[in-house]
């Protein structure tokens, strides 16, 4: 029954956005960090030229980042086709949200992509022999899906302005970086992104590697890592959300 009541709440526009001033109020009196606040709070800061919202499934990342900043231009990226399909339609009536059906990797061209039994976990990359949430990451299909480089949509589509990034694309995070590596260095002033812990995907990106690129190679700042998500109650981290930030926009306003 609260697992219904959840959903019905944060899948409304209207109910949501007070369900995430109420959760963020919460957060705020037991210290705990909130990405998409500090998303908006950078977006206020810096006025970007965009928000690029990479693996957004159905939309409610896009919402949560409008909620933050309102009238944001937001670039929303969905390789799935069914679920690009939901996402156009619910976003058939926001201007400033723009549709890519695309996945965002290392090279430019058609190239695999994994669909698996939980769409949530579709990816670039194959699963690993003994993936801790089993059933749901079983393959259904392996279809060609268009694909860009970073620098490459960055050049075509927004070509001027700094920009923000929020992404849960399953493991995929180091072919993203190294597909933008030129636009991460010069004009991406925020990376807020799921890192997975446990081995669900095959050389998936660990959060030590990504992190020594992100401050050592592309002069990030690590800014935040969130509470991790569990495999089970009381089990181990599965997965968790990290923020990097360039220094030029610390501190951020409380």
């Amino acid at each position: 029954m609260l697992r219904l009541l959840h959903r019905l709440l944060t899948h409304n526009r209207i109910t949501s956005r007070l369900q995430r001033a109420l959760v963020h109020r919460v957060k705020e009196l037991i210290y705990m960090p909130d990405g998409y606040y500090s998303m908006g709070q950078i977006y206020r800061k810096i006025k970007p030229a965009a928000i690029l919202d990479i693996g957004a499934h159905h939309g409610y990342t896009v919402d949560k980042l409008l909620d933050y900043a309102p009238g944001a231009k937001v670039h929303a990226f969905e390789p799935t086709p069914q679920s690009a399909a939901i996402l156009r339609q619910r976003m058939s009536k926001r201007p400033n949200v723009h549709v890519h059906e695309m996945a965002l990797g290392d090279k430019t061209g058609m190239t695999r992509f994994y669909l698996n039994v939980g769409e949530q976990t579709n990816s670039l990359l194959d699963n690993v022999t003994q993936s801790p949430f089993g059933q749901v990451q079983e393959h259904l299909a392996e279809v060609q899906v268009q694909a860009m480089t970073l620098d490459d949509w960055a050049e075509k589509f927004e070509p001027q302005g700094m920009l923000l990034l929020k992404a849960d694309i399953q493991g995929a995070e180091r072919l993203l970086v190294m597909g933008g590596k030129k636009t991460f260095a010069q004009r991406v002033a925020a990376f807020y992104t799921e890192i997975c812990i446990l081995p669900q995907y095959e050389s998936q990106a660990t959060f030590c590697e990504m992190n020594r690129i992100m401050v050592e190679q592309l002069g990030f700042a690590l800014y935040d890592i969130y509470p991790c998500q569990k495999v089970s109650p009381g089990g181990a981290a599965g997965f968790t959300d990290v923020m990097w930030v360039k220094p030029s926009v610390l501190p951020l306003e409380e």
